[in-house]
């Protein structure tokens, strides 16, 4: 593997009027391989936190607890990556989302794109789980929902009708994000399509799902529906 430059780009994000921000390190001067990493908070309790959070979520449970710039170097040495970066937003106020992306080639046909999204509460730096945001047993109700939608977007009338899969068990979601309105279900290529599809999502309004989230949860009281 080429060896790499090191080059830190600080930039600096603000929301709400509070003392937050990040800072975006490459690890070479392309912009392929990054890290977005929070370095002030107005808690240092919630920044530590976030901090270990943001390593864990890009880089996994090996490299927590590393400083960014060792489990980036690790990280893209140890894989065949060919791009790896991330995005920061404020979906909601109070909250900070997460996204990471990676590129992976291992040879054959194709290579591989991977996403995954966090959701933290700037508070104390903690990840907002997804079995938090819903009440209890929300699972088989939701997918239905999700379902629905999918099929809808497909112009299919049911499951039986969808060529890759019939298992509504492929549909119990693992990932999220949240956008305007509501929340994307996000699905890994080959999880609910085809690798030609890519990365599935499925987008229900808050409205929708209102009957199923959490009223104690940080995120209701924070949605406009």
């Amino acid at each position: 593997m080429r060896k790499f430059l090191l080059l830190y780009i600080c930039i600096g994000l603000a929301f709400a009027g509070n003392n937050i921000s990040f800072n975006t390190i490459f690890l070479d001067t392309t912009g392929q391989f990054s890290i977005t990493y929070p370095v002030a908070l107005p808690n240092s309790a919630a920044l530590s936190e976030l901090q270990k959070n943001f390593i864990r979520q890009k880089f996994g449970e090996k490299s927590f607890g590393q400083e960014p710039l060792a489990a980036l170097n690790q990280f893209v040495k140890n894989k065949e990556i060919k791009f790896l970066s991330d995005a920061v937003s404020f979906p909601l106020p109070g909250v900070v989302q997460y996204e990471t992306s990676l590129y992976e080639h291992k040879g054959g046909a194709h290579g591989i794109s991977v996403s995954d999204v966090g959701i933290y509460r700037i508070a104390d730096g903690k990840k907002i789980e997804l079995g938090n945001i819903f009440i209890k047993n929300w699972e088989k109700d939701v997918v239905d929902l999700i379902i629905k939608e999918f099929l809808l977007s497909q112009n299919l009338r049911s499951l039986s009708d969808y060529t890759y899969t019939q298992k509504e068990s492929d549909f119990i979601p693992s990932s999220i994000r949240i956008v305007g309105g509501g929340l994307e279900f996000l699905y890994p290529i080959y999880k609910i399509g085809p690798h030609a599809a890519g990365e599935q999502s499925v987008f229900l309004s808050w409205n929708t799902l209102k009957p199923y989230l959490n009223k104690n949860s940080v995120i209701f009281s924070k949605i406009k529906f």
